[in-house]
């Protein structure tokens, strides 16, 4: 099945159409929500806090910095892996999104000083040993859905470690190290990736984590075991609970354009 992005005011879902006049009641029209969106029901207090102090416009613009900053480290990560899917040469991916990758983001308007910065932060991935770990990639910007419990996203990377361990991996960027607060929401984004990859390819994940670069170097965390099966069900109680107050015709009929 092949699902479409649907952009929203209130969030972003996935859906798939079949016939002239698809709808939700005879089953043609599928729609579920992202990972994100289903998160969003968390509250954050510290970002609530935050917005107490400096204001809604300040927030945004350091909100705003981030995406542009983190899309740049993802790009340079990205290709990265594309090449060393091919390749299988550190050396050689390292050089390829070296020249690819500024020249991909000057094309989507990405500014400069967001460029630099998202390559510092991919040099700490490269410097400080987590791609040396990587033994065989087995995919880049993965989309998984769940039929089951009803989301779709989108996966950082999934790649084959040294102890032959199939890892499903986060990437994230930071202005410093990352509270409790924000690790347990970033957990639970891990956890309804794996919970989805298994699904759809039938892999057992035992194994997950989490790279959170700043300028100051990495923080990485690990998911794994019965914590890892924890923040499974706990996702899974946050998805049941958006599915029950969410409305999928409303969004349809709000949103959706033939």
């Amino acid at each position: 099945m092949k699902l479409q992005r649907l952009d929203t005011g209130v969030g972003r879902y996935y859906y798939h159409t079949s016939g002239n006049t698809p709808t939700i009641a005879d089953g043609t029209f599928f729609i579920v929500p992202s990972v994100t969106t289903v998160l969003g029901q968390i509250v954050s207090y510290k970002l609530e806090e935050l917005r107490q102090s400096i204001g809604d416009e300040e927030l945004d613009k350091i909100g705003k910095r981030a995406t542009k900053r983190g899309t740049a480290m993802h790009s340079f990560l990205e290709n990265y892996f594309i090449c060393l899917q091919k390749t299988s040469n550190p050396d050689k991916s390292l050089l390829y999104t070296q020249k690819k990758t500024p020249l991909d983001l000057r094309n989507d308007g990405i500014p400069e000083e967001s460029i630099i910065e998202g390559r510092n932060l991919f040099y700490n991935y490269y410097y400080e040993g987590q791609l040396s770990r990587i033994s065989r990639v087995y995919s880049t910007e993965q989309f998984v859905w769940s039929i089951k419990h009803r989301y779709a996203g989108t996966l950082d990377f999934c790649f084959v470690d040294q102890n032959n361990r199939l890892v499903i991996a986060d990437f994230k960027s930071a202005n410093g190290i990352k509270d409790e607060e924000t690790i347990h929401k970033y957990f639970l984004q891990l956890a309804a990736y794996t919970i989805a990859f298994e699904e759809l390819f039938n892999r057992k994940i035992s194994h997950t984590e989490l790279w959170i670069s700043n300028r100051h170097g990495m923080q990485e965390r690990i998911l794994s075991g019965s914590e890892l099966t924890n923040y499974k069900e706990e996702y899974i109680q946050w998805v049941e609970k958006f599915h029950q107050k969410w409305s999928p015709e409303e969004i349809i009929s709000t949103y959706y354009k033939r």
